[in-house]
Formats: structure tokens, sequence, C-alpha cells
């Protein structure tokens, strides 16, 4: 279908690459909505879950601003994480399956454009509603996270860069990595410290579990469409061929599409894109093969994020979306497309 945007509130800033100046949006709801499209959204997501697996909210490029769609995300984790529970309570087995277990966001929490101060607020206000649905956030940074885009002198460093998070209940080690500096000349890209923290933490790692590696930007160059080159690459490549084994899968955001790539040389785990939560939709800047969902503001494809499994016994994950998209999983050490 294609959408006619001159007839379509605020299509500047979901069909076209922009930012809404100031971060505000211009006024696109009236009154407050009855979004009962979440509840039914929620519903569906909960009936292909994967009941007997802990289950983790995952997003990514929220690009939080006044006006926005954020509260409406907030409210379908809500109501998501409301029927996880009541999951939880009627399975007898008593070890958490259906559980949620944590949120996880890829980065940019919002654009990165205002003084520090608002910038913080409105994180702020985002990390504040992850929480209180009382699962551990797990957050990545970002590159707009450094509120240093369009000349923002404001610019900050994350506190934790890099950090991982053991599951042993799982056998599941989570992996966090920082993948961009503003003052470097290759912004996008990984330190030294980071490659050699991750290649000891994947040595040091203990031989039952398996890792999972999140960024904010993936590790190969053809994997995006906004740098000429990604710094240390190549290292970080080493690294990961190395430990290939351990790994399950490499997963990042960024590229505001889904994208699976399972040709890496190791042939042992695939790189997957997460599409933006933003409610967003334009084919520029995409890597080839990329899937960009059609989105509209006011149904269930405004919204998109996925619950993610992670089955490590059996080597697999499952990835189902939440509004606009496809689900996915990975079997075998390769992603694939689940059509429903």
């Amino acid at each position: 279908m294609q959408t006619d945007i001159t007839n379509s509130k605020n299509y500047k800033w979901i069909y076209t690459y922009d930012y809404a100046p100031e971060s505000i949006w211009e006024p696109w709801r009236d009154e407050e909505t009855e979004a009962g499209w979440i509840d039914e959204e929620a519903e569906s997501v909960v009936r292909r879950l994967q009941s007997d697996l802990p289950c983790y909210i995952l997003l990514t490029d929220s690009h939080y601003v006044i006006n926005g769609t954020w509260d409406d995300t907030f409210k379908s984790m809500k109501v998501l994480s409301e029927k996880l529970g009541v999951i939880s309570r009627t399975n007898l087995s008593g070890n958490g399956q259906g559980l949620l277990a944590g949120i996880i966001h890829l980065g940019d929490l919002t654009d990165g454009l205002l003084p520090l101060h608002k910038t913080r607020q409105f994180e702020g206000k985002c990390i504040a509603g992850m929480q209180s649905l009382g699962a551990p956030l797990f957050l990545t940074p970002g590159n707009h996270d450094y509120n240093y885009f369009r000349g923002n002198p404001e610019v900050v460093y994350p506190e934790v860069p890099q950090f991982y998070v053991d599951k042993e209940d799982e056998k599941l080690r989570m992996i966090f990595i920082d993948s961009f500096d503003p003052k470097e000349q290759v912004r996008y890209g990984f330190t030294d410290y980071c490659i050699h923290w991750l290649d000891a933490t994947l040595s040091n790692m203990p031989e039952d579990l398996h890792a999972v590696i999140f960024s904010h930007v993936t590790p190969l160059v053809r994997l995006q469409a906004w740098a000429k080159d990604i710094r240390n690459r190549a290292k970080l490549i080493d690294v990961l061929n190395k430990h290939a084994k351990k790994i399950m899968a490499f997963i990042n955001g960024h590229n505001h599409c889904d994208h699976l790539f399972n040709d890496l040389n190791n042939g042992m785990f695939p790189i997957i894109s997460i599409n933006c939560a933003k409610c967003e939709y334009f084919q520029e800047h995409k890597p080839e093969g990329a899937v960009v969902p059609e989105r509209a503001l006011g149904d269930r494809t405004q919204e998109s994020f996925d619950i993610l499994q992670i089955d490590t016994e059996n080597g697999k994950m499952y990835f189902t979306r939440f509004g606009a998209g496809s689900d996915r999983y990975v079997e075998n050490h390769k992603a694939y497309w689940r059509n429903i």
C-alpha cells in the first residue's frame, strides 16, 4: 500500500529522515486516545511465545520526543508485562518460565540534540518508566546518547560503556558493548579497551554458559548505511571468530530496520538488526537486504519491538514482534524469518 504522506499528520518525521525541531512534534492527537489495539496486540504476542522460556523485552532507537509515541510504547510494554505475569502464575513448574526476566534497550533513547539537562530529563522519563515494570533494565549506549549531534557542545560519555550479566539458570551470559566515540576520526566503532575486554569476557566465561552480544552498531560496514568505516572492525571480528562456538548471536540496533545476516565466515552465529521503536518509515539509509515494515500512527504498526526468548540448551532464539514487522528465530546457527 502506498501511503499518501501529504495527508498524513507528522509525515515529515515518519516518512523522511529528519529530526523534529527542538525534539517537539507537531500535535497529532486532539485528545488522549483509547488504545485498544495495545491490548489486542499484546494478546497476539503472548499467544505466539514459547511458554517454557523466560522473556526479555528487546527494543532500540526509541528517539524520545515531546508529543511523540513513547507513552504508547511504554503502555505496550506495561500491558505485555502484566500478561506475562499471568502466564507465570499459571505455570506449574515454578521455575520462572514465561516471566519478564529483563528489558534490553539497544541505544538512542533520545535524539541527543538538546541541552544536557533536557536530554537527561527525557532519558530519565524513559528509564524510570521501564524500571517501574519491575524487571532488570539493561542499557546499551547508542550514538545519539552521547548528546553529540548537530554540533551540540554538551557531549556526555556513558559511565559504564561495556558490561556483562550472567543468567546461570538460563546458562546465558549477556554481553553489552559500546560502539561510538564522537572524538575519534572514525566515530562509529569499538575501542581497543572494549575489544580486549570482550576477549577476556569470552575467554573467562564458564564452559556451560552461552553468550549473546548486544551492541548499538553492527561490526560489519556493509551491514549499515551511515558510515564508510567502523573503527577496529577487523580486531572485533577476530575476537568474535576466536570465540565463535560460544556465541549464539550478535544483536544490534541503529539501522532502523530488521535485518538478518548469516554469512559470517565462522558460520557459527548470525548478526541480527532490530527495527526502531520510533514510529518511522522510510527506505533510505538502509543496508542491502533490510526489511522496513510500514508504520502508521494510531494502530499496532505504530510500535515495533520484540520479546526475546533464548533456549541455550537447544541453541535456539525467538524474536516475537510486538507491532510492525515479523517474528524471527535462530536455529542451527542461522537466523530466519517466521511468517505469520
